[in-house]
């Protein structure tokens, strides 16, 4: 049995409390990539916690979603709050974010 492709959109929550939006083909080794010391990106010099996982069974999709999650601050906060995770995370880990609110 073949296994039908995925694609990830997901959020990340960094030690300051900033949010990253990303998509990804391999969601395990894309969050390695983020808190790896050769990271020369945005995220680089951050300890990066996974916040939410969307997945998706086309790119193109996936892509659509990202999209729309970077242009619009509307859909991201609506997204953090219907996961409930975010106030555990920054109680647990002493993070302070504009997300919160």
């Amino acid at each position: 049995m073949t296994r039908l492709p995925r694609f990830y959109v997901y959020l990340l929550l960094s030690e300051r409390g900033e949010i990253y939006t990303g998509f990804t083909g391999n969601l395990r080794q894309r969050f390695k990539q983020h808190n790896s010391l050769e990271n020369t990106g945005w995220t680089r010099g951050r300890r990066w916690r996974l916040l939410g996982v969307r997945c998706f069974l086309d790119a193109d999709s996936a892509l659509l979603v990202e999209r729309q999650l970077k242009r619009s601050r509307y859909d991201k906060r609506n997204w953090i709050k219907r996961l409930g995770r975010l106030r555990t995370l920054c109680e647990r880990h002493g993070i302070q974010t504009r997300y919160l609110s």
